[in-house]
């Protein structure tokens, strides 16, 4: 009986329908979990979530265009797309499991490229004559189509422009200023990229665009945080010490944002904050306040960078952006 029932085409395509609707809902979950968000905040103005809901309305649109279609299917073709779906969905359930990033990183891959390729292959088998699955034109198809979305992914990052310009004027202001944490040297010292964030979190302060700066980044043990080096910097500036909020535990940028989100942002009703970082960075976290429903502004640092090293740290941030789009990690 059950061989007879994979035997037939629409439940074959109405299972992987079923599936695709399983891991789009799952995927949701995990990207508001990852980010300790209740999914009743749920917003279609998310990157993550239009993304998400654009593949299940292709997905969907092509499982019923297959459903009506007359033409002689290639069952064994099916059979293999779903084992491939099913596979994708039992490694995102898996990613849930783990709390080591490179094993989270690890299985939410296997689920992208599984459910992607399910949906290039359904696409392609609709439109042709034989009704089989190609597997290697498809990865073909799947590459291109990767390629060509990560280098546009690339030039959004390397183009990405800070909000300076709106703050020439000297009228806007912001709750806070939020140094993201660097490297710290040996002896205690910033690292030129820490040092320019600072100079640049002292140069708002200065111009009274902001009134606090939080100072981000942990660090390891037998030396100063991130954080600690900052306000010393600051401190020897002339910063008075209450104007500066210092957060020493945090190892990512996520971690930092969460940290203003929960301490500072909600818990006192701000309206603002501006991020100081590299420009390369920015785009990055400007994606994960928005979707932690925080209003902000970024100011870029001043570091120094070729157009090769620009280019590698867009290429990091794109990969970056792409899992928080995808998972809300990053």
């Amino acid at each position: 009986m059950i061989l007879l029932l994979f035997k037939n085409k629409n439940i074959l395509l109405i299972l992987l329908l079923i599936i695709s609707i399983i891991s789009g809902f799952l995927l949701t979950y995990i990207r508001y979990s990852n980010q300790n968000i209740f999914l009743s905040e749920f917003s279609l103005k998310k990157t993550g979530n239009i993304i998400t809901l654009i593949s299940l309305a292709v997905f969907i649109f092509f499982v019923f265009y297959n459903l009506f279609s007359k033409a002689k299917y290639h069952i064994l073709s099916l059979i293999l797309l779903l084992f491939i779906s099913l596979s994708g969905l039992v490694s995102l359930f898996i990613s849930i499991g783990f709390s080591d990033k490179d094993y989270k990183v690890t299985f939410s891959l296997t689920f992208l490229l599984c459910f992607y390729y399910v949906l290039v292959s359904l696409i392609t088998i609709s439109f042709s004559r034989s009704k089989m699955l190609h597997i290697f034109n498809n990865i073909g198809i799947l590459l291109i189509v990767a390629l060509t979305g990560f280098l546009l992914n690339i030039y959004q990052v390397y183009n990405f422009k800070d909000d300076s310009e709106i703050y020439a004027n000297g009228g806007r202001k912001a709750d806070a200023g939020v140094i993201l944490g660097a490297a710290v040297w040996g002896g205690n010292r910033p690292s030129p990229v820490l040092r320019e964030r600072i100079n640049k979190g002292f140069e708002l302060y200065q111009k009274k665009i902001v009134q606090k700066l939080i100072l981000t980044g942990g660090g390891s043990p037998n030396e100063l945080t991130e954080a600690e080096v900052e306000k010393n910097e600051l401190k020897k500036y002339g910063v008075d010490e209450k104007n500066l909020i210092v957060e020493v535990k945090s190892n990512s940028t996520i971690e930092q944002i969460h940290f203003v989100r929960d301490k500072y942002y909600r818990k006192h009703n701000w309206s603002r904050i501006i991020l100081i970082s590299d420009n390369f960075h920015l785009f990055r976290t400007t994606e994960i306040c928005k979707f932690n429903n925080m209003n902000v502004d970024c100011f870029a640092s001043d570091t120094p960078l070729s157009t090769e090293s620009q280019i590698n740290f867009s290429i990091k941030e794109s990969i970056a952006v792409l899992f928080f789009w995808m998972f809300g990690i990053g």
